[in-house]
């Protein structure tokens, strides 16, 4: 006797009573609080008719076993695996059809159950991990049909065209420019594009489950971690859109902001660690600026709080033509950009920096880190233009809050951007005095 098929068995066995046991408890426990004991609840009541449970622990363990010996036979017996499973799929639909009151979906749970019996032969982790995502999905059939109950047709079809820009679109682009100056990657602008429609449809999400303030806070924190441009820009609309949510929109906006230069400082020192050092004061004194600046707004929206309203009107949370403009905007920046770098060669590294800053800081502090890795650049000369491409990134997106959004959005956010410039370039200026 092997271990090996022994082990695959136990397995299969395994799998079918995982999905029976949550099969068999819903029987007996439909209509429940999630915390009661049936046994307990039916005690307090009047006895109820016996339920008939057409699939339960030991039936779905059969079924698991079953798909196994199929698939073990089948080695040596190829037509066995096909005929057993028609079979077994025939006497499975028979049982539906003699009895009614079985749902659909514990007839299909008994199906998959046999597959991944049969499964198991083959690759045995893999059946493990769809046993338990197929018992989650059915652990949360009460969930599912109250958040079914709750959407708007409109969210199901703005998730359905955001799904095919990312996932489908997206990865059709080229990555490489198509323009003749070399200047215009199309999967690069696609994602800045991608990414305000995904921070404005997580904004909207996290807003109609949490409330706006923590909602659009979280997201906030979210998108500042991949762009704090995309989320400058997403809350401006939304706050133009939506009064209610300009306060919110400004918590996000300081939030996703007081990210960045964290997220600067760490790209820089992984790369370079003597230019991580030398740029961690200036991205310290900008974070505690736009922290500061967070925590006030989220205290005026915690007093607030009371004679907000109670609704606040949401509305479609994909629209991409707005986000296409910023597109349109951050092709004419990359040209600049590349125009300069090329007209003023390597010495052109700080032009360089303050005119990719205007979209991103990420791809210059790459550069700048390595070249001063490889000893092409010194370290405050590559310290600096980071600090500069930081500095122009943030006076564009306090244009960006300023024009895109209302002016109640607008004007607090622009004279924060520039108390944590200010703050930046003395921090800076005070290092390279104090190292030079």
């Amino acid at each position: 006797m092997q271990t090996a098929p022994l082990v695959e068995a136990l397995y299969a066995i395994g799998i079918g009573l995982v999905v029976g046991l949550e099969r068999e408890h819903s029987e007996v426990s439909q209509g429940m609080a999630d915390g009661d004991v049936p046994e307990k609840v039916q005690g307090q009541q009047p006895p109820a008719p016996p339920r008939h449970t057409a699939m339960g622990a030991r039936t779905c363990a059969l079924l698991g076993l079953a798909g196994w010996l199929l698939a073990f036979l089948g080695d040596r017996e190829p037509w066995l695996l096909p005929i057993g499973l028609v079979a077994i799929v025939g006497l499975i639909a028979a049982q539906m059809w003699i009895g009614r009151e079985v749902g659909m979906t514990t007839e299909i749970a008994g199906v998959v159950v046999v597959m991944l019996g049969a499964l198991v032969h083959r690759d045995k982790a893999l059946a493990a991990a769809l046993c338990l995502g197929t018992t989650l999905l059915l652990v949360v059939k009460p969930w599912m049909i109250r958040f079914v109950h709750q959407l708007r047709r409109i969210e199901i079809l703005a998730t359905l065209q955001l799904l095919l820009l990312a996932a489908i679109i997206l990865p059709l682009l080229p990555s490489e420019p198509q323009d003749p100056w070399g200047a215009l990657p199309p999967r690069k602008v696609a994602m800045f594009v991608v990414l305000i429609e995904g921070v404005q449809y997580v904004g909207y999400v996290l807003t109609r489950l949490l409330g706006s303030t923590r909602g659009t806070g979280i997201a906030g924190l979210v998108g500042g971690l991949t762009s704090s441009t995309a989320v400058t820009v997403s809350m401006a609309r939304s706050a133009r859109e939506a009064p209610e949510l300009v306060r919110p929109g400004q918590l996000a906006t300081f939030l996703a902001n007081t990210v960045m230069p964290v997220r600067v400082a760490i790209i820089a020192g992984a790369v370079s660690p003597a230019v991580g050092w030398r740029i961690a004061g200036p991205m310290a004194g900008m974070t505690l600026v736009l922290l500061g600046a967070a925590l006030v707004t989220w205290r005026q929206l915690r007093q607030e709080a009371p004679s907000a309203p109670a609704e606040i009107t949401l509305r479609n949370p994909f629209q991409p033509w707005g986000a296409l403009a910023w597109g349109a905007v951050l092709c004419v920046v990359l040209l600049v950009a590349k125009l300069a770098t090329q007209w003023f060669g390597d010495e052109g590294l700080l032009i360089a920096a303050g005119v990719s800053g205007l979209t991103d800081v990420d791809a210059i502090t790459l550069a700048a880190a390595e070249q001063q890795r490889s000893a092409v650049r010194s370290t405050d000369i590559a310290a600096l233009a980071i600090a500069i491409a930081v500095c122009s990134n943030t006076i564009v997106k306090g244009g960006m809050a300023w024009f895109g959004g209302s002016r109640a959005f607008g004007r607090p956010i622009v004279l924060v951007f520039l108390l944590a410039i200010a703050v930046t370039v003395a921090t800076a200026v005070a290092g390279f005095v104090i190292s030079g």
